[in-house]
């Protein structure tokens, strides 16, 4: 039996036993089990990554989540278990942090949970932080992250929650490892100081978080900030206020305002040690889909090993919008086909330097397409199967990588959840 059959056999008889197979979130104060299959393939010429342009993987991800809700209202645990399994990697091609190398990897958590009372909430141990994942209520300046592969953003440490008012919330954070999408070849490490002759965190050095968010039904407004000694001092904030319109319509605003300041060894005396973000998008909404507008601008690139920095609105599976003085672009469409069928058709363009120096323009367009089908009956109820493909193309006279960079990019992911309750 291959390997695409052994699969579909998994997902097939695991489903057929669950009583509840949805795609949904654990809420905190039930007791849950997920399981969570995602296939993932990406196949990538991009040529800006130098030796590692040339990109395959296709890897199965199994993750599953437990949570017990909370004993006596006042504690509680929480864990998982998550591996990716490499099924098809080329050595002379980059899995661009798919796998560990071109090997299989994965990770495990838990976490004591303690309730005092709903507007206190307390974590203590190994947590996920991904927002995009669900480990997270909504994207929290800082604390929250985006992980854009298999393995979702999980911190070690502990976590804090306080809601003074039914408006008002209050995030803390203290991070002494993490495991972000970059960090395929180490797993969950060390925060510290990295040091870029050896690719590792050589510092230990934890990290410390507090974030402010007042909201009500249309809006919310967040900021937070971050520290950590030998590395960086950070602040982000989001702005969003959505618009209620006719019945069916809706329009939605979003900011994003980004500050980063590199601290102790980890500034350069050649390289620029602070840097500005900022990023807006405006989406109309319809019954039939949506129409998006979305721009931003970086002053100065950093190693995205000390900061992240790749956090605006505007999105491309191949073109950089994380280099120096790098304005980006886009506007777009999601069309609702069948309340199961999606398209997506995004245009993209961008404006920058190669480097800090500020030698080498950029002038980059591109043309992003997606599908996204989502199975609404039978058996794979709740599986959502998305496949997207990315072609772009970049002028940059007097660089070393070429005058002409032209970008390709097919990524196709299948994820399917089902839940024990």
């Amino acid at each position: 039996m291959n390997k695409i059959t052994r699969l579909t056999a998994i997902a097939i008889a695991v489903a057929s036993v669950c009583t509840s197979v949805l795609a949904e979130q654990i809420s905190d104060d039930e007791a849950a089990l997920r399981f969570r299959l995602k296939n993932e393939l990406r196949r990538a010429d991009k040529p800006s990554a130098g030796t590692g342009g040339n990109i395959y993987a296709w890897v199965q991800g199994g993750l599953v989540d437990f949570n017990s809700g909370y004993y006596s209202q006042f504690i509680g645990v929480e864990g998982g278990a998550y591996y990716v399994y490499k099924l098809g990697a080329r050595d002379n091609m980059s899995t661009r942090w798919y796998l560990d190398g071109h090997e299989s990897f994965g990770y495990a958590l838990g976490a004591l949970k303690i309730k005092a009372g709903d507007n206190f909430r307390l974590k203590i141990g190994r947590f996920g932080t991904d927002y995009s994942y669900g480990s997270l209520p909504w994207r929290i300046p800082l604390i929250g992250s985006s992980s854009q592969r298999t393995l979702p953003t999980v911190s070690e440490g502990a976590l804090g929650y306080f809601a003074p008012t039914e408006n008002l919330e209050l995030w803390a954070m203290w991070r002494t490892r993490v495991f972000q999408w970059t960090d395929s070849a180490t797993g969950i490490r060390d925060e510290g100081v990295y040091n870029s002759k050896t690719g590792k965190y050589d510092k230990h050095r934890t990290r410390s978080f507090l974030t402010a968010s007042w909201h009500d039904d249309r809006s919310r407004y967040s900021l937070g900030g971050s520290v950590q000694r030998d590395v960086s001092h950070q602040l982000q904030s989001i702005i969003e206020q959505t618009i209620p319109l006719s019945s069916g319509y809706a329009l939605k605003g979003e900011l994003l305002g980004f500050y980063a300041g590199l601290d102790g060894v980890s500034r350069s005396s050649s390289q620029p040690n602070e840097t500005v973000l900022v990023s807006g998008q405006l989406t109309w909404s319809a019954p039939w889909g949506s129409l998006f507008a979305s721009g931003g601008y970086l002053r100065h690139s950093m190693n995205g090993a000390v900061v992240d920095t790749d956090i605006g609105y505007p999105f491309s599976l191949s073109l950089d919008r994380n280099r120096e003085g790098m304005q980006s672009w886009q506007m777009g469409a999601n069309y609702r086909l069948t309340p199961q069928l999606t398209l997506t058709l995004a245009p993209v363009v961008t404006r920058g330097y190669e480097s800090s120096q500020r030698d080498v323009q950029i002038e980059g367009m591109g043309l992003l397409g997606a599908v996204n089908y989502r199975v609404a009956e039978g058996p794979l109820s709740g599986m959502n199967i998305f496949l997207a493909a990315d072609k772009g193309r970049e002028k940059r006279d007097g660089s070393s990588l070429g005058d002409r960079l032209n970008y390709w990019d097919v990524k196709m992911s299948i994820q399917y959840d089902f839940m024990l309750r």
